[in-house]
């Protein structure tokens, strides 16, 4: 792990507006989530609000790679920040009030949504041009560490925050966080970065983004892999785990934001991971081992099939915080140890002027997965028992090994046929 990063004053500010973004972002995610199914008391609702926060994302997503693509992003991403923090300003003043209904709700969400939609690939094409391209992966894994070990205390921040003094303060919480991103942001200083022409169309541009999916297959099985992810696991976990804490085991919002916590020291935790494969296997292998992990992490859910099982948790508080705490350790653990490898390839892999269209193009995809999650979800909650949900999620991880298969074949003929620029690439880590 290449600590003299740090050393780098961009590299600081880039987690620091990393660190912050995602912390403010944590907080209201788990407040929302505890005030909505307070308001709403239905799995399906929840679910129905949450699917709301991807419809920018499939009808405009491709094109904000394209901009993102032609635009300056350390602009565009102190531009996100500040008008996000303005917004969160706004919200909390409106909070003091009058009450935060369903209406603010859905128009909360669809904003987070569309900035969410604008500032994904921008940040995420902007780290290529903060560190050399050799010091990717220890910079993603030192970004995912940093940011991760922040978010440890962030869900029981957000709760407390919203027990005590409610949805207001967590409002402006997340306000304050913003703006001091995007100052961050604002402080870079950084060599200037090419941009994709803007003499050709924009949807010429999406063309070629999406030519990507096609010309390389293993760029078509990684993504294909994550949308079954944001089919049947995001969406679980997402409405599943607050759903089944609250609403089924009657458990506390305290108990909901240990389990939030348990998910980011996992996270925090998988840099041990990283940082052991990447001695010891290729970035395509340690993708396939996470994954194989990921799945592994997934089927203790299927306890939930059990009687007895089910008994025990509806009797003890206890027993619910420890097992989704260590489910969701596991899994997250598993799931940041693929992430950060599977960053880490297509980063390599494309090229820079294509990398923006290219991630909002994926971020489309994802999102109708996650559309398609929500709804599936929010009906086998609402309406049958807890097995048929764990069974969904279980044959969709089983899925995801088949799909992964495409992926292994070609890489494992890439070396065959090319040992040595496959050992430049794994020494470049």
């Amino acid at each position: 792990m290449k600590f003299h990063l740090f050393a780098n004053p961009n590299f600081s500010l880039f987690l620091f507006r990393h660190s912050t973004s995602e912390f403010g972002t944590i907080c209201l995610s788990v407040a929302f989530a505890l005030y909505i199914l307070a308001l709403t008391g239905s799995a399906g609702k929840f679910a129905s609000i949450l699917a709301l926060g991807v419809i920018p994302q499939i009808l405009f997503g491709p094109f904000a790679g394209v901009w993102a693509d032609r635009l300056d992003k350390r602009k565009l991403l102190c531009s996100i920040d500040l008008i996000y923090g303005i917004f969160l300003l706004s919200l909390f003043f409106f909070s003091l009030f009058q009450p935060i209904k369903e209406t603010i709700i859905y128009v909360a969400v669809l904003f987070f949504s569309v900035c969410n939609l604008l500032a994904v690939p921008a940040y995420t094409t902007l780290l290529q041009h903060v560190v050399k391209k050799t010091e990717l992966t220890d910079a993603i894994a030192l970004d995912s560490t940093i940011v991760e070990s922040v978010r440890v205390l962030a869900p029981l921040i957000g709760t407390l925050l919203y027990t005590m003094s409610g949805i207001g303060a967590v409002f402006l919480l997340n306000a304050i966080l913003s703006l001091s991103s995007a100052a961050s942001t604002y402080f870079m200083r950084l060599p200037s970065i090419p941009r994709a022409s803007s003499s050709s169309s924009i949807i010429k541009e999406l063309q070629e983004g999406l030519q990507i999916f096609t010309t390389d297959l293993r760029i078509s099985s990684l993504v294909l892999n994550g949308l079954f992810t944001h089919i049947f696991l995001f969406p679980f976990v997402m409405i599943g785990f607050p759903y089944m804490i609250k609403q089924v085991f009657g458990g506390s919002d305290i108990d909901f934001g240990l389990v939030e916590s348990a998910q980011t020291m996992g996270s925090v935790c998988s840099i041990i991971g990283v940082i052991l494969l990447k001695k010891r296997f290729s970035v395509s292998n340690s993708i396939g081992i996470g994954l194989i992990g990921i799945v592994a992490a997934v089927f203790p859910l299927l306890l939930l099939g059990s009687n007895s099982f089910l008994q025990l948790l509806q009797t003890s508080p206890f027993a619910v915080v420890l097992f989704y705490s260590l489910v969701s350790y596991f899994l997250f653990s598993m799931f940041n140890i693929y992430g950060v490898f599977f960053r880490t390839f297509y980063q390599q892999t494309i090229e820079s002027h294509m990398l923006g269209r290219f991630i909002s193009v994926m971020v489309m995809l994802f999102a109708v997965g996650r559309l398609i999650g929500f709804q599936l979800y929010g009906a086998l909650f609402d309406s049958i028992e807890l097995v048929y949900a764990a069974f969904v999620l279980g044959v969709g991880m089983l899925a995801k090994i088949f799909i992964h298969i495409p992926f292994m074949r070609i890489e494992k003929r890439r070396r065959a046929s090319c040992p040595n620029s496959t050992q430049k690439m794994n020494d470049g880590l």
